[in-house]
């Protein structure tokens, strides 16, 4: 046998054995059901930003070139497999374009972080709007042609006459008073002992007063203030300004307020006890309003919340916040470029391509 020959039978030799371990392999797995894995390695990524400028980002270590800070680590979170259709959007906290970050007592320091308690207390309502002193002719003429309709007895021309009170702001009850009485309020054009004020208020603030309410009326050129009971509310909204008028029974002994004198009003609206969050705390983006609620005192997670009146200094909470839930009121808009920033990391996998940009 010479040597091409021999190294033919070896070359055969070798092919033979690789398909025996071959099949051997397949013939196992088939039978016992086990199966081969390959290591599954996840890679974490350093990336490093600025703690005061959050959206500047870079994948070494240096100085922020906006203010000269250190840049600080942050490492993107290890990617593990998961089925097929499962994403973590399910995750305590998480929202669409937001994420959940984790600040060190030391760093919230720095940045300044503040913190307050959702709770219920009691809830006022104070609106404040200008109002006029009634100088109000039309007025008094309706007045007059609705007297004289119902003493004439002519129910067609009384209902006509009713109607126009009603559009031009009189309540049931006050258009039943002046039947009673028979007689033209002269406050409408020239304010006796009492007076008759028209401030104004917007659609949206219409839910938080009602007639019998007592609204304190200031003079801007000074003078001793005075309440007025508001008597009724205009039923038509105007369509230019989307404002209602009120119409306010004021005391005028002094004779101080004349007709077309502009005062200031202010109602305070009792709401009762409410869950109230902070404003400070509230992020409007204009879309949705959020929070940022701290759990174990580094953890600020973003919560959608559904809001009701706006207070001086908090909102009514309709959704979203509980009681005793500790929120961030400093600092917001630095732990919500951070929440962005780690989801936008998430979302694209590891920042492949953004290093050392400024976003």
């Amino acid at each position: 046998m010479n040597m091409r020959r021999y190294n033919l039978f070896i070359i055969i030799g070798i092919i033979l054995l690789v398909a025996l371990i071959t099949g051997g392999v397949w013939y196992m797995t088939k039978t016992t059901g086990l199966k081969a894995t390959t290591p599954i390695h996840s890679e974490v990524k350093t990336i490093y930003y600025c703690p005061m400028h959050p959206n500047y980002t870079s994948d070494k270590p240096g100085q922020c070139p906006i203010c000269g800070m250190n840049l600080v680590p942050m490492k993107t979170e290890e990617k593990t497999p998961q089925p097929e259709g499962q994403t973590n959007q399910g995750a305590p906290g998480g929202m669409e374009g937001q994420a959940t970050v984790t600040i060190t007592p030391e760093r919230q320091q720095l940045i300044g972080v503040k913190k307050a308690v959702v709770k219920y207390e009691e809830a006022q309502k104070t609106i404040r709007t200008v109002g006029k002193v009634a100088f109000d002719p039309d007025l008094a003429v309706a007045q007059r042609e609705y007297i004289e309709a119902v003493k004439l007895g002519d129910k067609a021309l009384a209902d006509a006459a009713r109607q126009r009170l009603t559009l031009m702001g009189m309540d049931a009850n006050e258009i039943k008073a002046l039947g009673r009485r028979g007689t033209v309020d002269k406050n409408l054009y020239l304010p006796g002992k009492t007076a008759w004020v028209y401030p104004v208020i917007y659609e949206n603030e219409l839910p938080f007063v009602k007639k019998g309410e007592s609204v304190k009326i200031e003079l801007p050129a000074g003078g001793n203030p005075r309440e007025g009971v508001i008597r009724a509310i205009d039923s038509v909204i105007d369509p230019a300004t989307r404002t209602a008028r009120l119409h306010i029974e004021v005391p005028n002994q002094d004779a101080t307020l004349r007709p077309n004198m502009f005062v200031n009003a202010t109602i305070q609206s009792e709401l009762g006890k409410k869950l109230l969050v902070p404003k400070d705390a509230v992020i409007d983006s204009g879309q949705r309003k959020i929070v940022f609620v701290i759990h174990e005192g580094t953890q600020f997670m973003p919560h959608e919340v559904k809001l009701g009146a706006e207070l001086a200094d908090s909102y009514v909470v309709e959704s979203g916040l509980k009681e005793g839930d500790e929120v961030a009121t400093a600092a917001n808009f630095l732990i919500d470029a951070e929440s962005r920033l780690k989801a936008a990391l998430g979302g694209m996998g590891g920042m492949e391509g953004m290093n050392g940009h400024k976003h």
